[in-house]
């Protein structure tokens, strides 16, 4: 399928240690997705050849682009928000670089956006959605907190914790997270949320990762997202709390 020629989207990869997986994350993208595109990957303090492979892959394809960082904390949230910053479409999507998110949801994603959403989150947690392979932990924590914060905090979307979403990038400018590290993205979409933005999701199979370790560590994992969780429903309730005065005032 040819590619529409106007490149509005950005798709932003973290990285550390994927040297098996990185390589065919971009020719998957290259091959599925529809829209003009560039990709920047952000390489966090790598120890294997992940950042020697993405660079000579930029070479043959202009649209690529590798940043080299040294996180001191967490490489996942640091990597993230320093590819968004960098930047300069007006939409940006944030996906993962261990095959586990399928590029071909990225084409109904730009489809929401043109259409008028601000932001779209790839759902696992939707009928047509699902997950493949997932450790059984990971899983847990995430179908739990995705579920009860949409049912308590009244966000309009069933998956709050994929990081595979797509945004508009005035929405993510000056990034000033609580977030410690992996639930960065439940913070994101709801400071959106918090803006009063539009809100949609796409269904999407996530896929448990086929080579490499999983660095998902539910020990170092849980405190941040038990914080996350709180600051997700405090401020959800002060921000519903307010649009109900508004609505009496008006």
């Amino acid at each position: 399928m040819k590619k529409v020629d106007k490149t509005s989207v950005t798709i932003v990869i973290p990285v550390k240690n994927e040297e098996g997986n990185i390589i065919n994350t971009l020719k998957s993208i290259d091959k599925e997705v529809k829209y003009a595109h560039k990709i920047i990957v952000v390489d966090g303090r790598s120890t294997d050849k992940t950042g020697k492979l993405v660079k000579d892959y930029a070479k043959r394809h202009k649209n690529v682009s590798l940043i080299i960082t040294s996180p001191e904390n967490s490489p996942f949230k640091e990597s993230l928000i320093v590819g968004i910053n960098a930047t300069e479409t007006e939409f940006v999507a944030t996906f993962m670089g261990d095959l586990s998110d399928n590029p071909k949801t990225l084409n109904k994603m730009v489809k929401k956006i043109y259409r008028g959403a601000d932001v779209v989150i790839a759902s696992r947690y939707i009928p047509g959605g699902g997950t493949i392979n997932k450790p059984k932990m990971q899983a847990t924590i995430s179908w739990v907190v995705s579920k009860t914060l949409h049912f308590l905090t009244g966000i309009p979307i069933h998956d709050v914790s994929n990081p595979f979403a797509l945004y508009r990038k005035k929405l993510l400018t000056a990034i000033n997270t609580v977030s410690r590290a992996n639930e960065i993205p439940i913070e994101l979409v709801y400071n959106a949320y918090f803006k009063g933005a539009k809100i949609a999701e796409v269904p999407t199979i996530w896929r448990g990762r086929s080579v490499g370790k999983s660095k998902f560590n539910s020990l170092k994992v849980i405190p941040g997202y038990a914080k996350l969780y709180i600051w997700a429903l405090v401020n959800s309730w002060k921000f519903l709390l307010a649009k109900s005065l508004k609505k009496l005032s008006s």
